[in-house]
């Protein structure tokens, strides 16, 4: 299969079947990969939100994805799926533990997760890293205005410190007359 035509996720493979999480949980036999799976889809997603896979021109029900590591900004692995409109037939990944027999890895979890539920779900869909940039700039003004009252807070704590100095050394040049 070598002939391959890239798509955004969103609209690709309209007979992939959709999932609910329970069977998304029996096809990676667990939760961890589905908290990772989250993970790698939202970091998978572009800037204009679109997720971008692969799929076979040749024959149906193939697909592929390139997944970033999340341990090496190096390494994308290949992840391919097989599937029919009822269900996720096949899987491997180029990852060490791509082509385990029992479960999935994260990078197939994630295409997984991505097509057969948050697509039809877009609340599930956050740019995780991204809103953090997002939050700073949304903050910003804040702390500008923090910094501005606490310069302002301690002039008058400086000037409240003189007036002090000057009432305690006019009551000492009292005393001492």
């Amino acid at each position: 299969m070598k002939n391959w035509q890239k798509i955004n996720g969103a609209g690709a493979a309209p007979n992939f079947p959709t999932l609910t999480q329970e069977q998304l949980q029996e096809l990676t036999l667990g939760i961890f990969q589905i908290k990772q799976a989250i993970s790698y889809a939202n970091e998978h997603i572009n800037e204009d939100g679109s997720y971008e896979i692969m799929i076979s021109t040749q024959t149906n029900g193939f697909l592929k994805a390139k997944i970033q590591s999340r341990h090496s900004n190096k390494k994308l692995y290949h992840a391919i799926v097989q599937y029919n409109n009822r269900t996720v037939l096949e899987w491997c990944c180029q990852c060490p533990y791509g082509n385990v027999t029992i479960g999935t890895c994260s990078h197939v979890a994630s295409i997984l997760w991505y097509l057969g539920l948050a697509r039809h779900d877009t609340s599930k869909l956050k740019q995780l890293s991204s809103n953090y940039v997002e939050v700073f700039k949304d903050a910003s003004p804040m702390l500008l205005a923090d910094d501005d009252g606490d310069d302002e807070d301690n002039d008058d704590d400086d000037e409240d410190d003189e007036e002090e100095e000057k009432q305690n050394g006019d009551d000492e040049d009292e005393v001492h007359n």
